[in-house]
């Protein structure tokens, strides 16, 4: 049986490279189903309240940022984010931050959060050509950089490591049925900038003096601009319980991975049902003591708006409450709460939030000479 299976799915290439291919596949299929069981037996309580969090400082500790991850009321945290600053032979002072919301699996989103910035980087070096007069002073788009790195991190994961992930039909590879969302906020602390890419339904939201900013909009199938991709794809918008989802699975439409939904050989990556290229927004920060750049993963916002986000968040951060606190009480205030066992209201999600203190300038008034 294993033999008439190999040569039924794998007979355009070599017999040796096909039975790799082939019995890799099976042994990474069985190796999931195992970890998949096991987790399930071993998962430990639900829902997971204990918030796990990381915190940190750049540019001489003038930015503060924090971190936090729970995996509440889900089997498995599927939920990834990034935050570092970006190489200063490139870009001199610019701050990388991104949630990464893995879905049918955490692989994706570990991935991304593993080559997110190589890429970034190696999309703002391609900008330079031999006809620049002088690299010295050259400076590259980090816009442009961060738009193009999305659909490149994509296309390498559909290729897999040196192009063997070609090799197998599609509903073997294993991102086949596993994705994952991408906000990307590349602070500018030179230019006082947040320059934000995304795909999916994770957010950016700038708090300023307790209001809520928006930085990025959700991708939905039912959006007019989504669902005419989706549609032109040869896809269908569905809506099964209170949400659409494309061809009735998928209920976001923008994402790494998800290749069962890129499977339209005729059209480009850009035109998939599922796609992987991002909107670009661009916000001024004003660099004083009254702003906080908040990313989240969209297990925040199954109960809370933006400006619910903000209205938890800054009346601590006022009070001065420890960043690594705010989120842990964020988190906890998202979560559905159990009845008899069980989710009584929305928030059954994982659930990640960064939130980062950006620099301020204090003005100090200087009297006159006497």
């Amino acid at each position: 049986m294993a033999s008439w299976l190999e040569r039924r799915l794998l007979g355009y290439v070599s017999p040796d490279l096909g039975s790799c291919a082939f019995y890799g596949s099976v042994l990474f299929i069985g190796l999931t189903m195992v970890r998949s069981t096991l987790a399930s037996m071993f998962q430990g309580q639900t829902p997971d309240l204990q918030v796990h969090t990381e915190s940190g400082k750049f540019r001489a500790d003038s930015v503060s940022w924090t971190a936090a991850g729970m995996r509440g009321w889900r089997p498995a945290m599927e939920d990834a984010h990034v935050c570092e600053m970006l190489d200063a032979s490139t870009f001199p002072d610019v701050g990388l931050f991104a949630v990464l919301d893995g879905h049918g699996g955490a692989e994706v989103s570990a991935l991304a959060k593993r080559l997110l910035s190589q890429h970034v980087l190696a999309c703002a070096r391609e900008q330079q050509t031999p006809g620049d007069a002088n690299p010295k002073t050259w400076t590259p788009s980090l816009a442009e950089a961060l738009e193009k790195s999305l659909p490149r991190l994509d296309a390498l994961m559909r290729a897999g490591l040196f192009a063997s992930a070609r090799l197998l039909p599609g509903i073997l590879h294993p991102f086949y049925h596993e994705g994952s969302t991408a906000c990307v906020a590349a602070v500018d602390f030179a230019r006082k900038e947040i320059i934000t890419a995304n795909i999916g339904d994770s957010r950016g939201i700038l708090i300023r003096k307790g209001k809520a900013i928006a930085l990025s909009e959700d991708h939905k199938p039912e959006d007019p601009k989504e669902r005419r991709r989706i549609e032109n794809a040869g896809g269908r918008v569905v809506k099964i319980g209170p949400c659409w989802r494309v061809d009735g699975n998928l209920n976001l439409s923008r994402a790494l991975g998800d290749f069962h939904l890129k499977d339209t050989h005729t059209l480009p990556p850009e035109k998939q049902k599922v796609s992987a290229f991002p909107d670009i927004t661009r916000t001024l920060y004003q660099e004083d003591s009254q702003e906080l750049l908040v990313m989240a993963c969209d297990g925040l916002f199954e109960r809370k708006e933006n400006q619910d986000i903000a209205d938890i968040v800054w009346p601590r951060f006022q009070k001065g409450m420890a960043l690594e606190q705010i989120a842990q009480e964020l988190l906890h205030a998202c979560c559905a709460k159990s009845y008899r066992g069980q989710p009584a209201e929305m928030g059954t999600d994982n659930e990640t939030v960064v939130i980062v203190k950006l620099p301020s300038t204090e003005v100090k008034q200087i009297a006159d000479p006497p």
